[in-house]
């Protein structure tokens, strides 16, 4: 096995957790590709694994990343469209969360600077309280949505890409492939 495991046998540290790079369906290299391909900046061509489409140079016989040989999964020219509409999902996900943190936390900056104003006279003081409540709710409601906006919509999009890979993966090793199943 390799430092990086694999979706069904992820490394784990020497206490037994899984590790965190054991925890990402898709290689680093990989997620960066599909984000250039989604943005139109990298085309879907190369030479990449069979099993997890990790980028592979031209001369490799064994992934980096999952450590299949390409004897059993031979290398494929391109990313699936599934797995390209698969991280999509994932990236939707995770800017949901992140974009619901902030507009939250600035809803409620909002409804808690209109109160001093609501229920006091107009005065200077009022003005200057939403002013400054406004400025403490943005910057609250920013470093929310970095913080746990982030780690909230990366284990939903993980959760997201985990259980459609394990669907992905079950119909790809059912499909007939040279007229024989492809179950190992």
């Amino acid at each position: 096995m390799t430092e990086h495991g694999t979706a069904t046998n992820p490394a784990t540290s020497e206490n037994g957790e899984a590790s965190a790079t054991a925890r990402e369906v898709f290689s680093d290299r990989l997620l960066g590709l599909l984000d250039d391909i989604l943005a139109g900046e990298a085309p879907n061509a190369g030479h990449f694994c069979g099993y997890c489409y990790h980028p592979l140079a031209p001369t490799r016989q064994t992934c980096t990343h999952c450590g299949r040989p390409l004897a059993d999964w031979p290398a494929v020219a391109a990313v699936p469209r599934a797995v390209i509409e698969m991280h999509r999902r994932r990236r939707n996900r995770e800017g949901l969360v992140v974009r619901t943190v902030a507009w939250g936390g600035l809803s409620v900056g909002v409804i808690a600077a209109l109160l001093p104003l609501a229920l006091g006279n107009v005065a200077l003081w009022s003005v200057i309280a939403f002013f400054g409540l406004l400025v403490f709710f943005y910057l609250l409601s920013a470093n929310l949505a970095n913080s746990l906006g982030d780690s909230l919509g990366y284990a939903w999009g993980q959760s997201l890409v985990r259980r459609e890979w394990e669907r992905f993966v079950a119909a790809r090793n059912d499909e007939p492939a040279n007229g024989a199943s492809r179950n190992r």
